[in-house]
């Protein structure tokens, strides 16, 4: 025998499905929200070029390696009797000039410097970020450029980034046999250890909903956009290097604590030139620790070449 079900119960259940989908539904859409914002960087003016602190330069262009569609603008910052090249990259939101004080030492220690807006950065096209998954790209093609245009000989290339630049630095370079060195500062494991920060300070979410929406941002990212953030792990590829890495931080760092420098030192398979700063902030080593800092860089290149 067949029971009727009451329609006052069907209602009901078909309204809690109803809730359970729309609810559903907009969690998605603020998920993509999210992920578009986040996914957008902060296109900042450059206020600084190489004559203001007395460098020849050449502005340049290039592609990211396979991504002829995409034009990356830099300078490239010529020494006299170059021993090597130095590949320099940004912070997230960051432009070619960033501490360009820092590459007129490299300039000046000897070293030819190629500085470059990354993807969606600066002077370069207008392009989505790739979580750091893209922007592997943007290096390489910079690898790609010295190498064809500039003369860099295989073996004699080194590169330095700090920050998000030093997590792209830290996942590009290993694979990339012209490049005998490099130097990364307060690179993070991994872009999730970080995501839910970084959603709450480049969104304004509050951060108990940037916790609540991290599946989502995860699923939207990867579907939608075709980032699988969960592989963007610095912290794995630093294991692979087989020769030694150069990494500094700063031991205040709030927004990339120590112990992401502590995890990575744990995977290298050879003993890094390694430097912690005190009292700084986020990347902020050279700025408050200049002279040590551009001595202790230098000393890692210039090993680097057996020099």
């Amino acid at each position: 025998m067949r029971l009727a079900i009451p329609t006052t119960l069907r209602g009901r259940a078909l309204l809690a499905a109803a809730v359970v989908i729309i609810a559903g539904l907009l969690y998605l859409l603020v998920s993509l929200y999210i992920v578009n914002t986040a996914l957008v960087a902060e296109r900042n003016e450059i206020e600084e070029r190489p004559e203001d602190f007395g460098l020849r330069y050449d502005e340049v262009e290039f592609s990211p390696r396979d991504w002829p569609e995409l034009t990356l603008r830099g300078w490239w910052l010529p020494a006299e009797d170059a021993k090597g090249v130095v590949i320099r990259v940004h912070g997230l939101d960051g432009t070619r000039d960033s501490s360009l004080g820092l590459s007129k030492a490299l300039v000046e220690g000897g070293y030819s410097v190629l500085v470059f807006d990354l993807r969606g950065h600066g002077e370069s096209d207008i392009a989505q970020m790739g979580a750091g998954i893209h922007e592997q790209d943007d290096l390489r093609g910079a690898i790609d450029y010295v190498l064809t245009h500039r003369g860099a000989e295989p073996g004699r290339i080194l590169v330095y980034g700090d920050s998000f630049g030093g997590a792209i630095a830290l996942m590009t370079a290993v694979d990339e046999p012209g490049v005998v060195g490099l130097f990364s500062d307060s690179s993070f494991t991994s872009v999730s250890d970080l995501l839910i920060q970084e959603v709450a300070d480049r969104t304004r979410a509050a951060r108990w909903s940037a916790t609540a929406l991290r599946p989502g941002i995860l699923f939207v990212a990867n579907t939608v956009k075709g980032l699988d953030i969960n592989e963007v792990r610095p912290v794995d590829s630093a294991g692979l290097y087989e020769y030694p890495l150069g990494l500094a931080h700063c031991r205040a760092d709030e927004r990339v604590p120590l112990f992401h420098l502590a995890q990575i030192r744990e995977q290298l398979q050879e003993f890094p030139h390694m430097v912690i700063y005190e009292d700084c902030e986020h990347s902020q080593g050279w700025e408050d620790y200049t002279d040590h800092y551009e001595a202790f860089l230098l000393n890692y290149f210039d090993e680097r070449l057996g020099l």
